[in-house]
């Protein structure tokens, strides 16, 4: 008769724990590790901001002429402390284009360490005088920089427009008889006859009715609203088949076809 074997008894299964009583702990994992790479990718982040290898250690300036490279880089708000990895180009600039002789701006990372801003400045073409003060003004009629009035000015003095409001640098002007003016001025400036007078003044008091006023001159020019041009090349016909000097004692108008009106 075989013994018989031992029963083996089965141990009481222990019961799992309740989902409710591991999630402590599973968020609690979770969130050490989440803190392990914030740490770990924040530290990085600080590293390449102030590593020395990244700081900003030159800057260089180009097509600045009117302006100093020094003004351009005090405008870009950039230090040797910041870093070119993190540098905000089109924050830098936005600064820069707040300058009112600037008329683009282009700013360029080279790392490890270099910044370039690449500036295209806007160049003051006449003088405008509102109520006893003198601006600068380019030939998209944007005001650039007050003027003292003893100080020398570019071109002439444009006088007489109304309906300007409140002038300062940095405003474009939405002034069409200042336009016309400009617009005077600047088909005047390819003619010959502007190398033998100076022009002092436009007075753009009326929009079909600008006149130009020279230092050499006793009458008064009058050039009409548009074809500015055209006109530019009237006159300089004239005054080179006139005997100087001209016989025009009140004015010389330029509003009537391809005739010329002096009197």
């Amino acid at each position: 008769m075989k013994p018989s074997s031992p029963k083996r008894k089965r141990l009481p299964k222990e019961n799992p724990k309740p989902l409710t009583a591991r999630w402590p702990f599973r968020l609690f994992e979770t969130l050490a590790c989440l803190a392990l790479i914030g740490t770990f990718i924040g530290g990085g982040v600080y590293y390449l901001r102030t590593a020395p290898e990244f700081r900003v250690r030159t800057i260089r300036v180009e097509g600045a002429n009117k302006l100093a490279d020094e003004t351009i880089i005090q405008l870009s708000g950039i230090t040797n402390a910041d870093g070119t990895l993190f540098l905000d180009t089109a924050a830098i600039r936005a600064r820069i284009l707040k300058e009112p002789y600037v008329r683009e701006c282009k700013v360029k990372r080279h790392f490890p360490g270099c910044v370039s801003i690449a500036i295209e400045e806007r160049t003051a073409l006449a003088t405008l005088m509102v109520n006893n003060r003198l601006f600068e003004v380019d030939d998209e009629c944007n005001v650039l920089r007050e003027l003292e009035p003893d100080k020398p000015h570019p071109g002439p003095f444009i006088t007489n427009a109304d309906g300007l409001g409140y002038v300062e640098p940095g405003k474009k002007l939405d002034n069409n008889p200042v336009a016309c003016a400009l617009a005077v001025w600047r088909a005047f400036s390819q003619t010959a006859m502007s190398r033998e007078v100076t022009v002092s003044e436009i007075s753009a008091a009326q929009e079909n009715r600008l006149c130009m006023y020279c230092n050499e001159l006793e009458f008064e020019i009058r050039w009409g609203r548009d074809n500015f041009e055209k006109q530019a090349r009237k006159l300089d016909i004239f005054w080179r088949s006139q005997t100087k000097p001209v016989r025009c004692k009140s004015y010389l108008d330029l509003r009537f076809g391809n005739d010329v009106a002096c009197k």
